[in-house]
């Protein structure tokens, strides 16, 4: 059987893949071969798909980061060997299972290989939990299990998850674990973390304050968490959305009250929001955001490392931010300034060679 598993919902293609793992082999008897096609290539997988085998009945073959099934094949190699994988697909052996992971939400139906498996396979899309569909998701979880929880505790389990499957799923278990039943409100405040929010708003204010090291610091922590760099991705790009029409509003002399009541959000968050943000210019954070864009778009599909480019961002956003503050506030001369893209050319050098 072939597989084609697409979209962002990580954790919801890990757990059908391991359902899949489960029909197809005894625990003892795995025979599972994984290509990653950010570094491997398409004739290895030709060459796998093609290759006769001894150990076990079934194989499996994961490949990951198909991105293939998201753009047109061009070039006459290429559609030659794509060509080759269409036909080892075509001719696959009955105890051959091949799944292809896609993490995007787009694929490129027209695709000769997504029609081959459309036609003699299972195509699956993995979609996003609607904030509407959390309730519902979430109460099934518990049910599925034998679990009661008390309907505070989970409105307030969906607001800490911040619509992150992973999240849910860890701090669901880790409820469990702990109560076995009748889950409460208070059960959920005492052992699940506040929200991403909340460390986002540390990393935003410590690089603002020219702090890299405690900004690093929480975003390593996360990383121990196995907080995926999209969902910070989209968290900074709104805490940066509400900066911008803070300080727009500013600008035309909207009073604070006001601006809480435009925004939906409270008077003292808009006094912070105008403290902290005061060396930021609109343009810088414009450009940040189309930044932060980019990035989640080239994460998508696959073309940097998540982990290392969101870090490479918060420090570009420390470098860049600190000698904006530097140079403006202080009023330097032009020779000051020269000197100064020295120092920070430097400094960013240094960064990167340490890290």
């Amino acid at each position: 059987m072939i597989y084609l598993l697409y979209g962002n919902e990580r954790t919801m293609i890990l757990n059908r893949i391991k359902k899949i793992r489960k029909e197809l082999f005894d625990e003892k008897d795995e025979n599972i071969i994984n290509f990653d096609l950010n570094n491997a290539k398409i004739y290895d997988l030709v060459d796998e798909i093609n290759q006769m085998f001894l150990y076990g009945e079934n194989k499996l073959i994961i490949v990951d980061n198909a991105d293939f099934f998201m753009s047109e094949i061009k070039g006459k190699k290429e559609i030659e060997l794509y060509n080759e994988l269409y036909n080892a697909l075509e001719n696959i052996s009955e105890n051959i299972s091949v799944i292809f992971i896609v993490r995007s939400t787009k694929v490129n139906q027209k695709n000769n290989i997504y029609k081959l498996i459309l036609k003699s396979g299972k195509i699956l899309e993995f979609k996003d939990i609607q904030k509407t569909d959390w309730p519902i998701f979430a109460n099934q979880f518990f049910k599925k299990r034998n679990i009661t929880i008390a309907p505070d505790a989970i409105e307030e389990l969906i607001k800490r998850s911040n619509g992150d499957l992973s999240i849910f799923n860890n701090e669901a278990n880790k409820l469990i674990l702990y109560k076995i039943n009748n889950i409460t409100l208070a059960d959920v405040q005492e052992l699940v973390p506040q929200s991403l929010e909340d460390d986002v708003f540390k990393i935003m204010n410590a690089l603002n304050a020219g702090d890299k090291t405690t900004a690093l610091k929480v975003y390593r922590d996360l990383r121990i968490k196995n907080i995926e760099p999209i969902t910070l991705i989209n968290l900074f790009s709104s805490s940066l959305f509400y900066i911008l029409n803070v300080k727009n509003l500013t600008t035309q002399k909207v009073k604070t009250d006001d601006i809480a009541k435009i925004t939906g959000s409270s008077a003292g968050r808009v006094y912070m929001t105008i403290k902290t943000s005061k060396n930021m210019s609109i343009s810088f954070v414009e450009q940040k955001l189309e930044q932060l864009a980019k990035l989640d778009k080239d994460i998508k599909h696959s073309k940097t490392d998540r982990f290392l480019a969101f870090e490479t961002f918060l420090l570009e956003y420390w470098l860049f931010f600190s000698f904006y503050r530097y140079f403006y506030n202080e009023k330097k001369s032009i020779t000051t300034y020269a000197q100064l893209i020295f120092n920070f050319v430097d400094k960013y050098l240094i960064i990167y060679q340490v890290y």
